[in-house]
């Protein structure tokens, strides 16, 4: 089964009324990043998430939203920060002093003073609470890889009908790479006729000629590896698993054989697919970016 990197997933998990809901969300990178984002009364089980999350996942930048969530008459009330609002009070009297007011503070505003109130959650034990998130984690990774597995096969199903127009191109040009020696034959034996006497030509040395220009403009190699890296590529997909790392270095070679082809072809027509051969490797490029 290939799979896409990016993804969306969501799981929850219960119990008495407390719940922890988990959200991953998933975009292409070289390596694994996982950051795990939790409200304040969940930032102790951090870990845990992540390494659940470590455990199923190897690439791709993963952010994880933990948090957590109470219903009626239990759920979580706001409580006063003592400590924090001691400071606040201590800066604003020292603001008074300094400013030479004697302005009672306005409550309105000292109540939308950041941190000034923390929800308490209603205690439970942390056995408990390790369990609802480890799995919350789960389930949210049993939905995302539902949602990467369903991205990866669309994808798979592109790249497929990609290479195939490049084999299609190649056997193309396969065919014609046959007549080219003898089209070399006639360009050359022109050019020396119209310098030459008619009936001169040293026919050969002209063949040795013929044989020298043909051999540095010949493609037989790149093309024969050229269909080994389409059918490598194929086999890799039917293979599935984590494929883009070797998909990613096929394309390398492909694409060398595709510049080599067009540098060392003299035929117009060949050139002209080895330069389409080249666009349909950079699409495919970017497409193999997307997949783990």
């Amino acid at each position: 089964m290939i799979t896409s990197m990016t993804g969306f997933g969501r799981g929850v998990a219960e119990c008495e009324g407390a719940r922890v809901r988990v959200e991953l969300r998933s975009v292409n990178s070289r390596f694994c990043d996982i950051q795990v984002r939790s409200s304040n009364s969940l930032q102790e089980f951090d870990g845990v998430a992540r390494e659940r999350l470590q455990g199923a996942l190897t690439r791709g930048k993963i952010t994880a939203q933990v948090e957590w969530e109470e219903e009626g008459e239990s759920g979580p009330l706001p409580v006063l920060d003592e400590a924090v609002a001691r400071g606040y009070l201590q800066q604003l009297e020292r603001l008074q002093e300094l400013a030479g007011l004697e302005k009672r503070p306005d409550w309105s505003a000292m109540l939308r003073l950041p941190g000034l109130f923390r929800m308490e959650t209603r205690a439970l034990e942390t056995e408990v609470v390790e369990r609802l998130v480890g799995e919350a984690v789960d389930r949210a990774l049993e939905d995302f890889g539902q949602m990467r597995e369903t991205e990866g096969e669309t994808l798979a199903r592109d790249l497929r009908q990609r290479v195939e127009g490049i084999e299609t191109r190649l056997q193309r040009i396969e065919s014609m790479v046959g007549e080219g020696r003898e089209k070399v034959r006639e360009r050359l034996r022109e050019k020396v006729e119209g310098l030459l006497q008619p009936g001169t030509v040293d026919e050969d040395r002209l063949a040795m000629e013929v044989v020298m220009i043909a051999e540095r403009s010949d493609i037989t190699e790149e093309i024969v590896r050229f269909h080994s890296h389409n059918a490598q590529f194929i086999e890799t997909l039917d293979k599935g698993g984590e494929v883009g790392r070797r998909l990613n270095f096929l394309l390398q070679e492909m694409n060398r054989e595709a510049n080599t082809t067009n540098s060392k072809s003299t035929d117009p027509q060949i050139v002209h697919l080895a330069v389409e051969i080249k666009e349909e490797v950079e699409r495919l490029r970017e497409q193999v970016q997307n997949l783990a």
